[in-house]
């Protein structure tokens, strides 16, 4: 495969992190573009075995359009992933203005220095939480990519609403500037050296570690699918990689093997851990399941970590770094 120099927004958190680790081990010249270098000890200990290699550039791709080009020309950059977010949840819900400036200005911000300097493939992280029917009191059929993301009778979050207008970004490059932008759409993405805040799964698996209770208060009977980052990856280098020619559209969905409650998680834990104090309370609507097909089909992709592998994984994972720090 020929080698080739990415950059990656978001690239020192958990899925651009993941990603960066992936394409520096194949032997690509990968740029950070980020306004902090992996700041989480856990992303630090994922990445500290490539780190050395990867070029960082500091900046906010919202707000630094200078720095972006600039980071862009002086690499030699060809293809990007734009991975940069903010995915906390209350907080995106408090400061709704703000969650759509990082959101919507990074995306306009990303293919306009694409349309400038002639960038190949821009690759998106998407999400699921895009369909605006995405419960399944709603309907009880498969997402599929062609789903709605505008009802004019209900509205969504500001994270979902930004990650739609977003999408809405890339696909008018793609259709009038001619820009080979892709989105690839996700489930709950969960591995080691998530953040705190949205490490709900991370945490049970660790706290079972360390025998620590675990209480999930609220929705603990929802089922929805999980996608661990390791295949997520997969999905991701596929899309920055496929050729063009073999696309018959842009956006793909890239959801894990397993539609599961954190009651039925709490199990599989146990089954690693026993006896491990999990409480799992609540009561929510499940999640509609998603339909990954398009990408196997036009990707080459296929998920391959179902949960008990995963958390097979993370256990270890996790055992190694606290034997490291």
């Amino acid at each position: 495969m020929t080698k080739r120099a990415y950059l990656v927004t978001g690239g020192s958190g958990l899925i651009g992190g993941y990603v960066v680790k992936a394409l520096v081990e194949r032997g690509d010249k990968v740029v950070v573009f980020d306004i902090r270098p992996p700041s989480n000890p856990k992303m630090r200990w994922v990445m500290d075995p490539v780190w050395s290699k990867v070029i960082y550039v500091e900046g906010s791709v919202s707000d630094d359009m200078p720095s972006l080009l600039k980071a862009c020309q002086d690499n030699g950059v060809e293809r990007v992933f734009h991975a940069a977010a903010l995915f906390r949840g209350q907080y995106e819900q408090d400061h709704p203005y703000y969650s759509f400036h990082v959101t919507v200005n990074g995306m306009l911000n990303v293919c306009e220095a694409a349309r400038l300097l002639g960038l190949g493939r821009i690759v998106f992280a998407g999400t699921n939480v895009e369909y605006i029917h995405l419960l399944k009191d709603e309907s009880s059929t498969p997402l599929i990519e062609t789903e709605a993301i505008l009802d004019p009778s209900i509205g969504t979050s500001p994270y979902g609403a930004s990650k739609a207008a977003a999408s809405i970004i890339g696909m008018c490059y793609y259709q009038t500037q001619g820009l080979d932008w892709v989105s690839t759409r996700y489930t709950r993405v969960w591995g080691f050296g998530a953040k705190a805040e949205t490490s709900r799964m991370e945490s049970m698996v660790e706290n079972a570690v360390d025998n620590i209770p675990t209480i999930i208060a609220r929705e603990g009977d929802q089922k929805r699918n999980h996608c661990y980052v390791k295949d997520l990856v997969k999905g991701v280098l596929a899309a920055l990689d496929v050729d063009r020619e073999k696309l018959m559209q842009r956006v793909f969905n890239l959801g894990g093997p397993d539609e599961l409650s954190d009651n039925e998680l709490a199990e599989i834990v146990r089954e690693y851990l026993p006896n491990s104090p999990i409480e799992v309370k609540g009561v929510g609507v499940d999640r509609r399941p998603i339909d990954s097909s398009v990408a196997i089909d036009q990707l080459g992709w296929k998920p391959e970590w179902d949960m008990r592998r995963s958390v097979e994984d993370y256990i270890s994972t996790y055992m190694a770094f606290k034997k490291e720090n």
